[in-house]
Protein backbone atom coordinates (compact mmCIF):
# COMPACT_ATOMS: atom_id res chain seq x y z
CA UNK A 1 0.00 0.00 0.00
CA UNK A 2 2.67 2.34 0.60
CA UNK A 3 4.72 1.78 -2.24
CA UNK A 4 1.33 2.33 -4.29
CA UNK A 5 1.21 5.58 -1.94
CA UNK A 6 4.84 6.76 -3.51
CA UNK A 7 3.94 5.97 -6.69
CA UNK A 8 0.86 7.98 -6.98
CA UNK A 9 2.46 10.78 -4.91
CA UNK A 10 5.22 10.96 -7.58
CA UNK A 11 8.21 10.00 -4.78
CA UNK A 12 9.62 6.81 -6.86
CA UNK A 13 9.10 5.92 -10.40
CA UNK A 14 7.97 2.58 -11.84
CA UNK A 15 11.56 2.03 -12.48
CA UNK A 16 12.76 2.96 -9.36
CA UNK A 17 10.21 0.31 -8.17
CA UNK A 18 11.40 -2.57 -10.36
CA UNK A 19 15.19 -1.30 -9.64
CA UNK A 20 14.73 -1.26 -5.84
CA UNK A 21 13.61 -5.17 -6.28
CA UNK A 22 16.56 -6.58 -8.12
CA UNK A 23 19.37 -7.51 -5.36
CA UNK A 24 21.42 -10.64 -4.52
CA UNK A 25 18.66 -12.51 -3.73
CA UNK A 26 16.65 -12.11 -6.63
CA UNK A 27 17.21 -15.44 -8.89
CA UNK A 28 18.70 -17.70 -5.70
CA UNK A 29 18.18 -21.30 -7.41
CA UNK A 30 16.64 -24.04 -5.15
CA UNK A 31 17.09 -27.18 -7.23
CA UNK A 32 19.41 -29.81 -5.30
CA UNK A 33 19.30 -28.17 -2.00
CA UNK A 34 17.71 -29.93 0.79
CA UNK A 35 14.13 -28.94 1.57
CA UNK A 36 14.26 -27.63 5.45
CA UNK A 37 16.95 -25.20 4.16
CA UNK A 38 15.10 -23.92 1.13
CA UNK A 39 12.26 -23.07 3.99
CA UNK A 40 14.30 -21.64 6.60
CA UNK A 41 16.08 -19.84 3.23
CA UNK A 42 12.64 -17.97 2.35
CA UNK A 43 11.86 -17.09 5.97
CA UNK A 44 15.05 -15.15 6.58
CA UNK A 45 16.25 -14.14 3.21
CA UNK A 46 13.42 -11.55 2.29
CA UNK A 47 15.31 -8.10 2.04
CA UNK A 48 12.33 -5.63 4.22
CA UNK A 49 11.64 -2.94 2.57
CA UNK A 50 11.52 0.44 4.61
CA UNK A 51 8.12 1.49 5.89
CA UNK A 52 7.94 5.30 7.57
CA UNK A 53 6.24 5.39 11.44
CA UNK A 54 4.21 7.81 9.40
CA UNK A 55 3.06 5.88 6.84
CA UNK A 56 1.46 3.05 9.14
CA UNK A 57 0.14 5.58 11.51
CA UNK A 58 -1.86 7.16 8.52
CA UNK A 59 -2.86 3.58 7.13
CA UNK A 60 -4.07 2.79 11.15
CA UNK A 61 -6.03 6.30 11.02
CA UNK A 62 -7.91 5.37 7.89
CA UNK A 63 -8.66 2.08 8.37
CA UNK A 64 -10.01 3.33 11.73
CA UNK A 65 -12.21 5.55 10.32
CA UNK A 66 -13.36 2.82 7.67
CA UNK A 67 -14.26 0.97 10.58
CA UNK A 68 -16.17 3.47 12.36
CA UNK A 69 -18.44 4.35 9.16
CA UNK A 70 -22.23 2.82 10.02
CA UNK A 71 -22.85 0.08 8.08
CA UNK A 72 -25.07 1.24 4.93
CA UNK A 73 -27.98 -0.38 5.66
CA UNK A 74 -27.96 0.78 9.23
CA UNK A 75 -27.33 4.78 7.88
CA UNK A 76 -29.86 3.68 5.66
CA UNK A 77 -32.91 2.43 8.57
CA UNK A 78 -31.66 5.95 10.72
CA UNK A 79 -32.32 7.85 7.94
CA UNK A 80 -35.74 6.09 7.48
CA UNK A 81 -36.40 6.92 11.36
CA UNK A 82 -35.63 10.60 11.02
CA UNK A 83 -37.65 10.94 8.58
CA UNK A 84 -40.62 9.41 9.57
CA UNK A 85 -39.95 12.05 13.73
CA UNK A 86 -39.97 14.59 10.87
CA UNK A 87 -43.27 14.09 9.45
CA UNK A 88 -44.84 13.44 12.70
CA UNK A 89 -44.10 16.79 13.92
CA UNK A 90 -44.91 18.12 11.04
CA UNK A 91 -48.42 16.49 11.88
CA UNK A 92 -48.10 17.65 15.21
CA UNK A 93 -47.35 21.52 14.16
CA UNK A 94 -50.26 21.72 11.98
CA UNK A 95 -52.59 19.72 14.59
CA UNK A 96 -51.10 22.43 17.02
CA UNK A 97 -51.93 25.44 14.90
CA UNK A 98 -55.58 24.35 14.46
CA UNK A 99 -55.29 24.38 18.31
CA UNK A 100 -54.38 27.61 18.60
CA UNK A 101 -56.52 29.17 16.08
CA UNK A 102 -59.48 27.92 17.97
CA UNK A 103 -61.31 30.43 19.91
CA UNK A 104 -63.62 28.39 22.01
CA UNK A 105 -61.06 26.90 24.42
CA UNK A 106 -59.02 28.77 26.69
CA UNK A 107 -55.05 29.28 26.80
CA UNK A 108 -54.60 26.42 29.51
CA UNK A 109 -56.89 24.04 27.55
CA UNK A 110 -54.70 24.76 24.29
CA UNK A 111 -51.69 23.95 26.33
CA UNK A 112 -53.01 20.81 27.86
CA UNK A 113 -53.79 19.50 24.44
CA UNK A 114 -51.06 20.40 22.74
CA UNK A 115 -49.12 18.88 25.72
CA UNK A 116 -51.17 15.88 25.31
CA UNK A 117 -50.97 15.34 21.28
CA UNK A 118 -46.71 15.72 21.78
CA UNK A 119 -46.89 13.24 24.54
CA UNK A 120 -48.49 11.10 22.29
CA UNK A 121 -46.66 10.96 19.50
CA UNK A 122 -43.66 10.72 21.28
CA UNK A 123 -44.38 8.05 23.85
CA UNK A 124 -41.82 4.70 22.92
CA UNK A 125 -44.39 2.26 21.71
CA UNK A 126 -43.65 -1.39 23.44
CA UNK A 127 -41.72 -3.66 21.15
CA UNK A 128 -43.93 -6.85 19.96
CA UNK A 129 -43.09 -10.10 21.87
CA UNK A 130 -41.20 -12.34 19.37
CA UNK A 131 -43.13 -16.20 19.72
CA UNK A 132 -40.47 -18.98 19.52
CA UNK A 133 -42.20 -21.54 17.42
CA UNK A 134 -40.22 -25.30 18.15
CA UNK A 135 -39.60 -26.84 14.77
CA UNK A 136 -41.64 -30.06 15.20
CA UNK A 137 -43.66 -32.39 13.85
CA UNK A 138 -46.51 -30.65 11.76
CA UNK A 139 -43.88 -27.23 11.81
CA UNK A 140 -40.75 -29.14 11.10
CA UNK A 141 -39.44 -28.03 7.41
CA UNK A 142 -42.17 -25.31 7.25
CA UNK A 143 -41.47 -22.88 4.24
CA UNK A 144 -43.55 -19.33 5.68
CA UNK A 145 -45.54 -18.67 8.55
CA UNK A 146 -46.30 -22.48 10.63
CA UNK A 147 -50.25 -22.48 11.40
CA UNK A 148 -51.75 -20.98 14.37
CA UNK A 149 -48.75 -18.24 14.70
CA UNK A 150 -50.22 -14.12 15.10
CA UNK A 151 -47.36 -11.59 15.24
CA UNK A 152 -43.50 -11.99 15.09
CA UNK A 153 -42.25 -15.02 15.45
CA UNK A 154 -39.16 -17.01 15.30
CA UNK A 155 -38.33 -20.70 14.45
CA UNK A 156 -36.33 -22.60 16.45
CA UNK A 157 -34.90 -26.21 17.64
CA UNK A 158 -35.94 -27.76 20.80
CA UNK A 159 -32.37 -27.58 22.11
CA UNK A 160 -31.86 -23.71 21.08
CA UNK A 161 -35.20 -23.02 23.09
CA UNK A 162 -33.39 -24.97 26.22
CA UNK A 163 -30.71 -23.07 25.85
CA UNK A 164 -32.67 -19.56 25.50
CA UNK A 165 -34.67 -20.26 28.72
CA UNK A 166 -31.06 -21.30 30.21
CA UNK A 167 -29.63 -18.14 30.20
CA UNK A 168 -32.89 -16.13 31.37
CA UNK A 169 -33.10 -18.19 34.05
CA UNK A 170 -29.64 -17.59 35.03
CA UNK A 171 -29.97 -13.91 34.47
CA UNK A 172 -32.54 -13.68 36.70
CA UNK A 173 -30.85 -15.73 39.63
CA UNK A 174 -27.91 -12.70 38.76
CA UNK A 175 -29.58 -10.40 39.52
CA UNK A 176 -31.73 -11.98 42.90
CA UNK A 177 -28.10 -11.94 43.79
CA UNK A 178 -28.75 -15.96 44.21
CA UNK A 179 -26.11 -18.99 43.41
CA UNK A 180 -23.30 -18.00 40.44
Amino acid sequence: MTMVRDLVNRKTTKDGLIDKHFNRRAFNETEGLPEWFVDDESLHSKTSLPVSKEAVRMMREKLKALDARPIKKVAEAMARKKMRAAKNIAKIHKKAESVIANDEMTEAEKARSINRMVNRATKAKPKEKVTLVVARNGNRGVQGRPKGVKGRYRMVDPRMKADLRAVKAREKRKKKGGRK
